[in-house]
């Protein structure tokens, strides 16, 4: 496993469930967990004939000593997650509590904080205005032909909009946001379920091959995955997940022509949750009044405005190149709430990839901040500690290098309005990743020697999210978007491919695609190709024969075409 976000996480504990069922009713989960108990005694009918039987047969599970999870920042899962949490000093969770990586229940984070009595405010924090129960039915509908008649054109359709919001009243206790610290702890309880405290080694992982692979200890061959890391470490595995998070080209700088001064005058978030720089390190040393620019307009950027206001930075410029977009997720709640399956078979339903993304890209609309953080945003503009300034951009940047600074220009797109910012201590830029798997070094291997198609910089995987159907290479995550959906980054996408990508790998198991094989002994020539190996192979059960050819007179055979392969097979069988 390449990382260990909560994708990763979700995946490797999925992988050692015995009984997995994160996305089943509970009567579905009763049916399994019957099966289960029941074993082999259990007869099943079989779809393609009614008649015939089969047994059941239990998933089969990996252990934890079976699992090498190898991330870049931390030994620990979640060690990237942490930073950013730490590092813009977010209280809650954006996701709802039925977003979480527990393999066996969809309710399992609920259930863990009414467990461990930890169902107060501390803990949980409402999303308002979302599940509607505030309003009875009546009057809900009243709201609405109140607001329809005065704007007739608006419609129900985005449920981000206002409206009727379809969401099942059952459903409404889930609708809180888990706080940091109670999602931390849940999954560290997931980790302790599974024992997965020593899966997890810090490295970088540099290359990734596919190709033949021999097992020294056992004398045991077979195709697999080669994994160099940076520290010079190699690692083989039978199959390989990637789950490095969002991964491409960053959108910094803005402008290639200006020199950015990284890390000195300027930096990208990626580089504050890396820990390559140390967000406001700068600005709270010195003594003067400080000013910074923030460019961005996604969630990622309000934080660290805020971070900054709460900090002290006396003049805070939050630059949008639109305007600012509010919603409670990073997609519309149409993908989440009572009808989310007419929007999945929707996104399923399409032709080809390039539908797919323009449907993602409309669901998610580019970064948005939720309501929470836009109230501590415009509180923070109200006390005259932050410049909200909308639909503008950054024009001009010049670097002082007598005074360490930037002189700022930047430009309004509707009037053309010009502000001119001097004396600015840094500029951090919150402008997102161009995805472009393709481009990862790591990666560059299996891009050349098995290519496949790529759309807006995201491939186009297998409905298993595998490579394609030769290689067990498996994505999940934002890079599996094309796939999941607009909810592939999000922690619903973390459990929907692990579901996936769990389920198909049971299935190669079941059909010894993992499996090694003895060595040959024509196999133990490491500079043979599978020619020169043929070739032995003839000449050795030959040897006895005056008519025998050299191995010479073989190839020259084979180029003239007086052999061809199929005889020569013939002849060693």
């Amino acid at each position: 496993m390449v990382g260990g976000g909560t994708c990763g996480l979700a995946v490797v504990a999925r992988l050692c469930e015995k009984c997995p069922g994160s996305i089943f009713t509970e009567d579905e989960h009763q049916r399994f967990h019957w099966l289960k108990s029941r074993g082999n005694k259990v007869n099943l009918i079989h779809q393609n004939n009614g008649r015939s039987k089969q047994r059941y047969q239990a998933p089969q599970t990996m252990k934890p000593e079976d699992i090498l999870v190898i991330d870049q920042v931390s030994d620990n899962f979640l060690g990237q997650w942490d930073n950013q949490f730490r590092m813009c000093q977010i209280p809650f969770l954006r996701s709802p509590m039925f977003f979480h990586c527990d393999p066996v229940n969809i309710d399992g984070l609920y259930s863990y904080a009414h467990l461990n009595k930890r169902e107060t405010t501390k803990d949980l924090k409402e999303i308002q205005h979302v599940v509607g129960k505030e309003n009875s039915k009546h009057q809900l509908k009243k709201l609405v032909k109140k607001r329809q008649a005065k704007n007739p054109t608006q419609t129900n359709g985005n449920h981000d909009k206002a409206g009727l919001i379809d969401i099942n009243m059952r459903d409404y206790r889930d609708y809180y946001r888990p706080s940091t610290k109670l999602f931390h702890d849940f999954c560290h309880e997931i980790i302790d379920r599974y024992n997965l405290h020593h899966v997890v080694v810090k490295d970088e992982v540099v290359n990734i091959e596919y190709t033949n692979i021999v097992v020294s200890d056992t004398n045991e061959t077979g195709k697999g995955f080669v994994v160099t890391t940076a520290s010079g470490k190699v690692y083989a595995s039978k199959f390989c997940i990637v789950s490095s998070g969002h991964r491409g080209k960053i959108n910094y700088p803005l402008n290639p022509e200006v020199d950015p001064q990284f890390p000195q005058g300027s930096c990208h978030t990626t580089h504050i949750f890396n820990g390559d720089v140390k967000f406001l390190e700068k600005e709270l040393s010195l003594k003067k009044r400080r000013s910074i620019v923030i460019v961005g307009g996604g969630l990622t950027s309000a934080q660290l405005a805020h971070v900054a206001a709460t900090n002290g930075i006396e003049d805070i410029h939050f630059v949008l190149r639109s305007t600012v977009k509010i919603k409670h997720f990073d997609f519309h709640l149409d993908w989440v709430t009572k009808y989310r399956n007419v929007k999945q078979s929707a996104f399923y339903m399409r032709d080809t990839d390039e539908e797919k993304w323009k449907m993602i890209q409309d669901a998610r609309e580019g970064g948005s901040v939720n309501p929470e953080y836009y109230k501590l945003i415009m509180n923070h503009v109200k006390n005259g500690r932050m410049k909200l300034l909308t639909n503008t951009t950054i024009q001009k940047q010049v670097w002082n290098d007598s005074t360490k600074t930037w002189n700022v220009t930047l430009v309004n797109s509707k009037d053309s309005t010009v502000t001119n910012l001097e004396d600015v201590d840094y500029i951090y830029f919150a402008t997102g990743i161009t995805p472009d798997v393709a481009s990862l070094p790591f990666l560059q291997p299996i891009v050349k020697e098995h290519h496949i198609k790529f759309v807006s910089g995201l491939p186009c995987l297998t409905d298993n999210l595998q490579w394609n159907e030769t290689i067990p290479l498996f994505m999940t995550g934002r890079n599996a978007s094309l796939r999941m959906g607009p909810v592939a980054p999000n922690l619903s996408g973390a459990r929907l491919g692990a579901e996936r990508i769990g389920w198909w790998i049971e299935e190669l198991r079941n059909k010894k695609e993992f499996d090694w094989y003895p060595v040959c002994k024509y196999c133990s020539h490491e500079d043979l190709d599978d020619e020169q190996v043929l070739l032995e192979l003839k000449l050795d059960e030959d040897d006895d024969s005056d008519e025998s050819d050299s191995a010479f007179e073989t190839k020259l055979k084979l180029a003239s075409g007086q052999l061809n392969w199929f005889s020569l097979l013939e002849d060693l069988s």
